[in-house]
């Protein structure tokens, strides 16, 4: 029997808008969206830290003012750059404030905790 390979996508990283890097193609990004183009699927997502235009895959958009997860690929052009939403997630239930703690938490101890795993040799199974 022949074997099956799936290719897999590369895992969106959490990032705020100010922090997309230029290695990034994949983020995971929560803002208020504002700017609702239902012609073209597209609106405008501000996080606090900028904003950034989303095309939604899915045909999905958002309310004016609501709050969203984008997950989607980071698209650079001779424009700048846009996220193409593969996923659009309505988080107005969310807490962000609370949300906003534990990344600053993984911030600080996952580097700690990624080094005690290198420091015995052990790779994660």
């Amino acid at each position: 029997m022949e074997e099956v390979k799936f290719r897999r996508r590369k895992p969106a990283v959490e990032r705020k808008i100010k922090e997309i890097a230029e290695d990034d193609t994949r983020v995971s990004l929560i803002g208020k969206a504002f700017k609702i183009d239902k012609i073209d699927y597209t609106f405008w997502l501000d996080d606090g830290t900028g904003v950034i235009l989303v095309e939604s895959e899915e045909n999905f958009l958002p309310e004016e003012g609501g709050v969203v997860r984008v997950i989607g690929r980071v698209i650079r052009n001779d424009e700048g750059i846009h996220v193409y939403g593969e996923v659009v997630q309505d988080f107005s239930g969310a807490d962000l404030e609370a949300l906003e703690e534990i990344r600053e938490l993984e911030r600080k101890v996952l580097p700690k905790v990624e080094g005690i795993i290198d420091f015995f040799g052990g790779e994660e199974p």
